[in-house]
């Protein structure tokens, strides 16, 4: 693997997607994108290809104050065909994958008590 592959994926298409992403998870997104040099969708691709190559799909009690909100995200198309790929073998939405995503991300990262 190049310098470069390690820091920065090579340029692939993307396709605008609408989900449902919890209040307090995306709001945890937002900090995360004022330490890192990425943005909300930057960090969600990230999370999506967490899950993707972890496949730690465990499902978690939802917040009762957590209200989903729509979010327009341009998603890489890798991302989306392994996400297909989880909902078929683990019988999981979408929109629910998208969520533990990124709640693995968040558990995962340094501001959230992550290595």
């Amino acid at each position: 693997m190049s310098f470069l592959e390690q820091y920065y994926h090579r340029r692939e298409k993307r396709s605008k997607r609408i989900y449902e992403i919890d209040d307090d998870l995306y709001s945890g997104l937002e900090r995360l994108s004022e330490i890192y040099e990425a943005s909300v969708t930057e960090l969600v691709n990230a999370a999506i290809e967490f899950i993707i190559k972890t496949e730690n799909v465990a499902l978690f009690q939802k917040e009762e104050a957590g209200l989903p909100v729509k979010h327009s995200l341009m998603i890489r198309e890798s991302n989306l065909s392994g996400l297909d790929m989880l909902k078929d073998k683990y019988g999981v939405s979408i929109y629910k994958l998208v969520n533990i995503a990124i709640k693995n991300l968040l558990e995962d990262s340094i501001l959230y008590g992550g290595e």
